[in-house]
């Protein structure tokens, strides 16, 4: 879990580095010609890019049981059986009676 969440923490860096970069390519006081409209548009899908693999990794890693409740408060409330469970037992001992 170290391993994923120090990838998950680079990947999110870098998407925030391409955001700066971008950022700071588009409000520079130059005149805005094609190459900087190439390194935005690059800086922008490469965020994309390392953004994606982070939320990636929150749904589809073991990162996704950080924020699952504490076994500990699940395991503290009584189990209880259905009561759909109970009723379908019941059913086939009346069933099995004859009316006289």
């Amino acid at each position: 879990m170290g391993e994923e969440m120090l990838m998950f923490a680079i990947s999110t860096l870098l998407g925030l580095g391409c955001l700066v970069g971008a950022g700071w390519v588009f409000f520079n006081p130059e005149t805005l010609d094609v190459d900087k409209i190439f390194s935005i548009i690059a800086c922008l899908l490469l965020g994309l890019v390392f953004f994606a693999i982070s939320a990636w990794m929150l749904f589809h890693t073991h990162l996704r049981e950080l924020w699952k409740p504490e076994p500990a408060a699940a395991a503290s409330e009584p189990q209880k059986a259905p009561a759909q469970k109970r009723e379908k037992q019941e059913v086939p001992q009346e069933a099995g009676k004859t009316v006289s």
